[in-house]
């Protein structure tokens, strides 16, 4: 792609939420003794739940650690909003688990209702709903639902914290929080299990301690990676890494989503199955200690929503809340819009491939999650978030007008 040399400044598609004083901060605590104690219990305490919380590796290890627990019978039927991360879907595969994706509306991106009725079976024992983009769904519909079908309600808030403005349905059996590299208060990785039922937590525990435990010296490597990245996402500086990769004859997106993956290609369990490091753990509990609500991201969303072409969807723009963790838009042609964004130095994209559309080839046309689809095949990415300044969101959404009302 050919990004304008007439501006020497490029706002990424995605800021780093971290400080860079909070990685010093990181580094630092290698220097001194940890009390774990206190670092668990402050990351309970942010959580105002009676329900037991777990902290693991991943959403990822915490999932594969649920289903372990679990040992449904081979053959079982999941349920899973359409729109999921890849390896969720491999993980209910590789626990000979039958996936099963439920279409989602694209102004709330909340799975039908009437859609589960059709598909729920009596082999379905679970019902995963994902909170994507940064919207929170209503689950109280979803909570009934599983009671009258007797299904264990998980919730996959990975893209959806809110900080102290959402905690996890308190009727939800299972709520799962990330703090990957790219994810809301990031912790450069870690994540939080909530769960209703202490003996299943008690499972899950007890599978966990027989996990090695990652190295420290893993996790201070990742936090300078990660400075790293920091420092090249500032707008001048990432102005000139960009035209560095187009020089090297490099993919930008495929050079970025390799930079800022959570975990390396390989076996997936062999990578998950690690509890988190010391570090890591106190890292999550010192960002926790001073995490926010994000309302001035969501305000930047909503002010910009407003001033965007009248014919331009926002996935998720009716959803019961939006804290705008992405912000992506609906359009014909996005590869074409994408480009010429691009030529006016805007670094918007297509998204990541760890984001994918869930088929199941047993499934009847008219349930298929069409919908889920046509997000997928026309969805842009855009830098939309509030260190971008009010005058360049203002050229974005004139620049997405134009090429909408003149697309030749």
């Amino acid at each position: 792609m050919i990004y304008s040399q007439h501006n020497l400044y490029v706002y990424p598609r995605l800021k780093l939420d971290i400080r860079l004083r909070d990685l010093w901060r990181a580094l630092l605590s290698f220097v001194f003794p940890l009390n774990m104690n206190k670092t668990i219990n402050n990351i309970q305490k942010f959580w105002h739940t009676e329900k037991d919380i777990i902290p693991t590796l991943s959403v990822r290890t915490a999932f594969d650690l649920l289903l372990q627990s679990l040992q449904l019978p081979p053959g079982s039927e999941v349920l899973m909003s359409a729109i999921n991360i890849a390896d969720m879907v491999e993980i209910v595969e590789r626990h000979q688990l039958v996936p099963v994706p439920v279409d989602i509306d694209l102004l709330t991106c909340e799975p039908s209702i009437p859609l589960l009725e059709k598909l729920v079976s009596q082999k379905t024992k679970i019902l995963l709903i994902a909170h994507i983009f940064g919207t929170i769904i209503d689950l109280n519909p979803y909570v009934d639902f599983c009671r009258q079908k007797n299904l264990i309600l998980i919730e996959d808030c990975a893209q959806g914290f809110a900080g102290n403005r959402y905690y996890g349905h308190w009727e939800a059996d299972v709520s799962f929080f990330s703090f990957g590299p790219i994810k809301s208060c990031t912790a450069l990785g870690g994540a939080i299990t909530l769960l209703k039922d202490k003996n299943l937590s008690i499972q899950m525990q007890e599978i966990e301690a027989t996990y090695p435990q990652k190295s420290e010296t893993w996790f201070f490597i990742r936090i300078l990676k990660f400075m790293s990245l920091k420092i090249l996402s500032f707008p001048w500086i990432y102005c000139q890494l960009l035209s560095l990769l187009k020089l090297c004859g490099q993919d930008l997106d495929s050079t970025i989503v390799a930079m800022t993956r959570g975990f390396a290609q390989g076996d997936l369990f062999i990578k998950i199955r690690h509890r988190p490091p010391q570090h890591l753990l106190w890292l999550l509990s010192d960002r926790l200690s001073q995490c926010g609500e994000f309302l001035q991201r969501q305000k930047t969303g909503e002010n910009f929503q407003k001033i965007l072409p009248k014919n331009i969807l926002v996935p998720g723009v009716k959803a019961s809340l939006h804290s705008f963790w992405l912000f992506p838009i609906i359009v014909n042609h996005p590869h074409r819009v994408l480009q010429y964004l691009r030529t006016h130095n805007f670094d918007a994209s297509r998204g990541s491939t760890s984001l994918i559309v869930k088929e199941s080839h047993d499934q009847q046309n008219h349930l298929a999650p069409e919908n889920a689809k046509y997000l997928m095949q026309q969805i842009l990415f855009l830098p939309v978030y509030p260190d971008v300044p009010v005058a360049e969101l203002t050229r974005l959404s004139q620049c997405l007008r134009d090429i909408i009302e003149n697309p030749n």
